[in-house]
């Protein structure tokens, strides 16, 4: 059972359970700011396939640690956001509900799709550097991913919120498309939201590289029939190599369907592959498997509800029993299983925090979202 604490209380354990996760979020053994990204430096690999007309969208989360939870997030859920100093600094109510892929705890989300067929997926980026504060409310980067996810349907929308929230504490770029076939590039360098859309994005993938250099290479490498010198998976120029060249290859007329080509582009770029996922925006379905499990899960949103009445919805990315559609078992939100997957990521970092304490502040995060629908 979730503790209900007073406000002041509730906010302050959000703020205490935000700092252990920064001090746990690490990427090439230095510290970050909220980042979910790669420990090892990042092989993360992202892309669209255009299926006549709707997207398919393809995403490998590659870590060495293998914790994770999927989750069914509530429309109409007021919320708040918390920026680079730990204050609270935005409020919201979802307007949109989705599916998220979370490595570290609830509502720190890597990637996913809402029910207006907005997808986002993260990767790091060496690169990135953070807006400076100024009149906007902020957002840490996981949390900011979620914002996205909760109030808009375009990429034209998730580029003009820039104007009104600022991301903070990001190591990562970002590869956003919507429903009605838009993409976008999102980087944050030289304190700038920088992006790539329409024509500047000629190819819809993203690696561990920033999006001009991978686009330079390609260009380059691509009408001569060569992939990059380094042909180390791990080596972000040349995954975007093979990704982009699947990407153009890509036939919708072939037999074999989008989602399974797009789990094979997956397989061929290489990486750890802790989880990988398939969206599809045309008929909102989403697919994915994990290290522990390379059967191929799906869910249909049909089978969601997204009502904020309902009880949130979750599920293990490493459960190991299953294959297909796994609807029917899903189940309800558990605090104990979330605070598990929390202490055990946190102890796969290699950060000394106290089980009680983490346990008391996970309940205050859970504590600071309530439902705005009349029951």
């Amino acid at each position: 059972m979730t503790v209900r604490l007073e406000e002041k209380t509730v906010k302050a354990n959000i703020l205490r359970l935000t700092l252990a996760l920064v001090c746990a979020l690490t990427i090439g053994g230095q510290r970050t700011v909220l980042s979910a990204s790669p420990l090892d430096g990042g092989a993360c690999t992202s892309f669209a396939l255009d299926n006549n007309g709707y997207l398919v969208f393809g995403a490998n989360y590659d870590n060495v640690v293998d914790e994770g939870l999927l989750f069914v997030n509530k429309r109409n859920v007021a919320k708040v956001g918390l920026d680079e100093t730990l204050t609270v600094s935005a409020n919201w109510v979802s307007r949109y509900g989705s599916v998220t892929f979370n490595p570290g705890t609830y509502q720190f989300v890597w990637g996913g799709m809402n029910e207006a067929g907005l997808m986002i997926s993260t990767m790091a980026l060496a690169e990135t550097e953070n807006p400076a504060p100024d009149e906007r409310p902020a957002l840490v980067s996981n949390i900011w991913v979620q914002y996205q996810l909760d109030n808009f349907a375009t990429v034209a929308e998730v580029i003009a919120s820039d104007s009104q929230i600022r991301i903070a504490g990001t190591v990562d770029h970002y590869l956003v498309c919507d429903r009605q076939g838009a993409c976008a590039v999102i980087e944050f360098l030289a304190g700038e939201m920088v992006y790539y859309i329409d024509e500047a994005l000629p190819v819809r993938v993203l690696t561990n590289s920033t999006y001009a250099e991978s686009l330079a290479m390609w260009q380059t490498a691509a009408p001569l029939g060569y992939e990059p010198t380094d042909v180390r998976r791990t080596n972000p120029l040349h995954r975007f190599y093979v990704a982009a060249s699947r990407v153009e290859e890509f036939d919708p007329d072939d037999e074999e369907s989008a989602v399974d080509y797009a789990f094979d582009t997956l397989a061929q770029v290489g990486g750890s592959h802790i989880w990988s996922f398939v969206l599809d925006a045309e008929n909102f379905q989403v697919y994915f498997h994990s290290l522990t499990n390379r059967e191929i899960r799906s869910l249909s949103f049909e089978d969601l509800d997204f009502s904020c009445n309902t009880p949130v919805l979750m599920w293990d990315l490493f459960a190991d029993d299953l294959s297909g559609d796994i609807a029917d078992d899903l189940f309800e939100y558990s605090h104990d299983i979330v605070l598990e997957n929390t202490l055990d990521y946190l102890e796969k970092r290699e950060e000394g925090l106290d089980p009680a304490l983490v346990n008391e502040l996970l309940s205050g995060l859970e504590a600071a979202f309530r439902c705005t629908e009349a029951e």
